[in-house]
This record gives C-alpha cells, sequence and structure tokens, in this order.
C-alpha cells in the first residue's frame, strides 16, 4: 500500500506539501494540487483518515444523543434504526459512533463534555429536539459540528427530519377515505415531543376539512373505559407511534375493550408487527433518516433535509 511520502517522491514535493495538496491548502498551488492528487490516484494512496482528524485536533468519532430516559424504559427501535442507517454510512467514512444515554439531564451533558473536552468528539447527531435543553445550548456555545434529528428549537441548528404534519394529514386520510373511519382518534403521550405535535396538527387538519371533530387520548391522563363511554363512537385509532400504540393496546386489555379497530401508526418496528399484525404502518424512513443525518453532518453548506414516508397496508 502506498504512503504519503511515495506520493510525494513521486511528485518531487515535501511530503508536508503533499499532504497540504491533498487536503486542498490554499497556499498550495492549483497545479501542484493537481499534480499531487493524479499522482495519488494512480498510486491508489488512501489517507489515513484518523490520523487526520487528530491533526484537526478530533478524533473520527461521531457522537449520538439519545433522548433522557429512565433505565426500565424499552429501547426505541425508530432511533436504533436511524442508529443503524448512520453506521451504515460512517463506516464507508471510517468513522465509528460513540453514543451519550443517561437517565438525567445532568447525568448527559456531563457525557457530552466528556466526549467533547476529554475524548476530542467534536461531530455529534443529536436524537432529539427540547427548549432550553442544556446539551444543545453547550454544542451551540463551545462551536461544536451537530445536526438534529427532529425539528430544532433554534432556526440555526441544522436537521434533518420528515414533514411530520404532512405524514400526520395523510395517515388521517387515509383511515377516512380507506377505511370509512368517521371517528378516529390520535394517541399520544404527554411528552410534547415536536414530532408528536406535528402529527396531531395534521391529524387535526384533516378531521377539520371532512367536518368532523377531533378526538386526541393522552395516554398518561385519560381513562380508556371512561373515554370510550363519553365516545362511544370511536371507530379508528391514529397513534402517534409504535410504542405508543402498543401501550394504548395494553390499556384497552385491562378494560376488555377490543382491540380489533382499525388502526394506523407510525413507524414499522417488528415489535409492532408482532403485537398488531393488522396495523397500518407509516413508514418513516428511520435507516434513511439515519444516512442523510450522517451526510448532512459532513456538508455544513446545507442547513437542512426532509426525508419521505409511505404508508403500508398490508
Amino acid at each position: 500500500m502506498s504512503t504519503i511520502k511515495d506520493v510525494a517522491k513521486a511528485a518531487q514535493v515535501s511530503v508536508s506539501t503533499a499532504s497540504r495538496a491533498l487536503n486542498d491548502n490554499p497556499r498550495i498551488s492549483d497545479a501542484t494540487i493537481a499534480k499531487v492528487k493524479a499522482i495519488a490516484e494512480q498510486l491508489n494512496y488512501q489517507p489515513n483518515s484518523s490520523a487526520k482528524a487528530l491533526s484537526k485536533g478530533e478524533v473520527n468519532i461521531v457522537g449520538v444523543v439519545f433522548p433522557v430516559t429512565n433505565e426500565t424504559a424499552p429501547a426505541n427501535p425508530f432511533q436504533l434504526d436511524i442508529i443503524r442507517g448512520a453506521n451504515t454510512e460512517l463506516v464507508d467514512k471510517n468513522y465509528v459512533l460513540a453514543t451519550a444515554i443517561c437517565q438525567d439531564k445532568a447525568s448527559l451533558l456531563k457525557n457530552v463534555q466528556a466526549m467533547v473536552e476529554q475524548s476530542k468528539v467534536h461531530n455529534f447527531l443529536v436524537l432529539y429536539a427540547e427548549e432550553k435543553d442544556p446539551i444543545a445550548d453547550y454544542l451551540r456555545k463551545t462551536g461544536q459540528n451537530f445536526v438534529v434529528v427532529g425539528q430544532p428549537t433554534q432556526t440555526t441548528d441544522r436537521y434533518i427530519n420528515n414533514d411530520n404534519i404532512l405524514a400526520g394529514r395523510k395517515a388521517t386520510s387515509y383511515l377516512l377515505e380507506h377505511k370509512q373511519a368517521t371517528a378516529p382518534i390520535l394517541v399520544r403521550s404527554a411528552k410534547k415531543w415536536q414530532y408528536e405535535q406535528d402529527r396531531e396538527i395534521g391529524y387535526q387538519e384533516a378531521m377539520l376539512a371532512k367536518g368532523l371533530t377531533p378526538l386526541v387520548y393522552e395516554l398518561e391522563k385519560n381513562d380508556p373505559k371512561a373515554f370510550f363511554l363519553e365516545h362511544p363512537t370511536i371507530d379508528a385509532i391514529i397513534s402517534v407511534d409504535d410504542i405508543n400504540l402498543l401501550r394504548f393496546y395494553n390499556q384497552l386489555t385491562t378494560i376488555n375493550w377490543p382491540t380489533s379497530l382499525p388502526a394506523i401508526c407510525f413507524n414499522r418496528s417488528r415489535l409492532l408487527s408482532l403485537a398488531s399484525p393488522t396495523a397500518i404502518k407509516v413508514d418513516m424512513m428511520p435507516r434513511k433518516l439515519g444516512a442523510k443525518a450522517v451526510q448532512l453532518l459532513f456538508n455544513r453548506k446545507t442547513q437542512s433535509q426532509l426525508v419521505g414516508f409511505k404508508i403500508i397496508d398490508s
């Protein structure tokens, strides 16, 4: 395997000049840059990405910051699929992943600070967005390169996302048009995540466009028996994601209420397929989100990008 010394010798320049030329240093003439790159290609020279990163004061690691969850919370399959997509892209770039997962904000901030200050990690994917988030504030103030997966709380943050309002509207319209639903409820948590709020907006828009009354069921707040007794005409379910649909089904079993109502759910996890094979899925393309997030991370000229979705009824 050829080395940088081999390239420099063939180009009749110093090793430092060859290195600068391969990195498009403005101090090197265009002619020298073209010559060195041509010789590097002829010799099939592969740069050492780790050494290149270290020369810039960083390591070839991307930190992935998860939202705070308690110790007993199940792994989120959507986030895991994002990681799978991101890792596939990073392998080609000779980068690896490091994760920050904690049970409280103070610990999470300490974890991220250690990654930056001790491990020299300066590239991050943040898998959530919250107002007044100390982790995002730290990344901004210290000038880290990061991409939010979701809708950011500040317009200056770079992000990758789905159009969740459109997805909410399309999912609701699908139930109304293809399942003849007239009183579908939206099931969400009390977390007030931005993606939940956006999907609820889309649901409300689709319902009001048909002259129907939106009905929102909050898992931590509503009692299933009382809710169904108050709204006996409920004939379909829209869930903001797969985990919340499974939680809702679990609540229904405690009151012996049938779970056979037509249902549509965002995300397409295998867990959901086992628990509710008849539920219609809105595939939000998490692996593509992860891959595109990495591409965006290393393309600082681009501010944001949207990834599509598709409805799967089978």
